[in-house]
């Protein structure tokens, strides 16, 4: 019959052999639980108390002191300053054994030692053990505390359905945040030092961790499924949750993972972020419509694309700028029908009123016939390869334009035409001279005109592909729909600077 305590130093007998069996007790010292109850670890304290029995010579003086004394001294060495761990067995006198594996001994206690002693025959004493039974209960893993949480909340940036800028409506995005945290408790194997608390802080937290936020988790803290309801994050709830559905159609981009260990504190944190969009970009899309004083109308489209990573957790790189690209060229094929929309909704805007209409100019009982150019007036496009973004800019303006301007690839065209005498309201007169007349000559209208002139200049500024052959053929082409009928060309000049797109056109006629 004894009670042992078994350390990485040795074995400590703490009763057994001369000494009476002590007394001992088994209580339920502290559960570890989360907070809905699931338990993580139970420990126990067990408080051995007992006598040893003092020997020699009563009438010696402080024999029987020196007795105790050396008994206590025996106890107090094994209770070192760290007070060590190992496992401790009661063993009944029919082998009956009570064994824990991890138990830890907190405190010793004797009696006080003085002159009075050496009428004892026993010396009192007690152990105290703080202990988990063989076969841990709760989680595997050593745990002071653990906790587990979702987030998932809609983010301000907006992807467009199919990449359709004119037509589509803006689809919601959102981020998933899956956050972990652990207090963990120094682990034994045994009288064995086997891992340290942030270790097991960090292992229940890396085994609670998942790559995708579509599965289901199936087990509570302690890792256990048998009693508990499975939860599904892109529902943040039952599977096909009334409260969100973010699996059909979405993809999960710009995953992170932020890891935080107070190493001597044994806490461990991790937290797991999903951008969750049906795209692999988000998009910023605007549109400005500006009227100048000539009531010329200017529709610029411009955006901004952000790419989104789609690589995995733990890639030294990532594809932002690409996803971007990869919507570009859609984007700004677009451009012109949204231009085009925004055109025909605002250009009658103000005509319901008297005098000028305030987007084109026009007085209320005149047609405006004007459309927008499908020619690009400009475009810019700038890449930020760090940050995955693409801003874009698109210009297009209804500046009236000939057919042949249209076809040739004009990007810019000024028609200036002068008249003489087109409504025949010169006078030939005859001016003759008097000797001596001093008011002047006398003048003779001879009841006729001269003739009528048109001159006409034809600007044209072409695009750059369309700069190695002088367009003469096209630009005469479009002077003369201003030919009067009847009229003789008395001139035609031109100019041309193939490495601008200056071309100058100059016809003269009488008629």
């Amino acid at each position: 019959m004894a009670i042992t305590f078994e350390t990485q130093d040795g074995t400590i007998t703490i009763s057994g052999g001369s000494d009476p069996f002590p007394a001992y007790s088994i209580s339920t010292g502290e559960k570890v639980e989360t907070g809905d109850g699931t338990i993580l670890d139970v420990t126990y304290t067990v408080t051995v108390t007992g006598q040893v029995v003092l020997t020699g010579d009563i009438t010696t003086d402080g024999l029987r002191q020196q007795s105790l004394m050396t008994k206590q001294k025996g106890l107090l060495d094994s209770a070192d300053t760290d007070f060590p761990h190992g496992i401790l067995s009661i063993i009944g006198y029919d082998g009956t054994t009570i064994q824990f594996s991890d138990a830890t001994l907190t405190a010793v206690n004797t009696p006080e030692v003085d002159d009075a002693t050496a009428g004892m025959f026993f010396g009192d004493y007690s152990f105290e053990f703080t202990a988990r039974r063989t076969g841990k209960i709760g989680s595997v893993l050593y745990l002071a505390s653990a906790d587990e949480s979702w987030d998932a909340q809609e983010n301000g940036e907006r992807y467009l359905q199919n990449t359709n800028i004119s037509t589509d409506d803006p689809g919601k995005t959102y981020t998933i945040t899956h956050t972990l945290s652990a207090t963990g408790l120094q682990k034994r194997d045994g009288k064995e030092f086997d891992k340290s608390a942030w270790q097991q802080a960090k292992a229940w937290c890396v085994s609670r961790s998942v790559d995708s936020p579509t599965g289901a988790i199936s087990k509570d803290a302690a890792d256990k499924s048998g009693k508990f309801t499975q939860f599904y994050p892109t529902g943040m709830g039952e599977n096909n949750s009334e409260v969100m559905n973010l699996t059909s159609g979405f993809s999960y981009y710009n995953k992170s993972r932020v890891a935080t260990v107070d190493i001597h504190a044994g806490t461990y944190s991790l937290t797991e972020l999903w951008y969750v969009s049906k795209q692999a970009a988000t998009h910023d899309v605007e549109v400005s419509y500006d009227v100048d004083g000539e009531g010329l109308i200017t529709v610029t489209v411009s955006g901004t694309i952000q790419g989104l990573d789609s690589g995995e957790f733990g890639s030294a790189t990532e594809n932002k700028l690409a996803n971007a690209e990869s919507v570009l060229g859609t984007c700004l094929d677009q451009s012109y029908t949204l231009a085009e929309a925004t055109y025909s909704t605002l250009k009658t805007t103000g005509n319901d009123g008297d005098g000028e209409s305030a987007a084109n100019g026009c007085e209320e009982d005149e047609e405006d016939e004007s459309v927008l150019r499908k020619k690009e007036q400009s475009r810019s496009v700038s890449k930020s390869k760090v940050t995955g973004s693409i801003t874009y800019s698109v210009t297009y303006n209804d500046k009236v334009e000939s057919e042949e301007a249209k076809e040739e690839g004009v990007v810019e065209e000024t028609i200036s035409i002068s008249d003489d005498n087109e409504d025949h309201s010169n006078n030939t007169v005859a001016i003759i001279a008097i000797i001596g007349k001093a008011d002047g000559p006398i003048f003779q209208d001879m009841g006729t005109t001269n003739e009528r002139k048109r001159s006409i200049s034809v600007d044209w500024t072409m695009d750059k592909c369309n700069r190695k052959v002088k367009p003469t053929v096209k630009a005469t082409a479009a002077a003369n729909d201003y030919k009067p009928t009847g009229a003789y060309q008395q001139s035609k000049t031109e100019s041309w600077t193939p490495a601008t797109g200056k071309y100058t056109l100059n016809i003269d006629w009488v008629y």
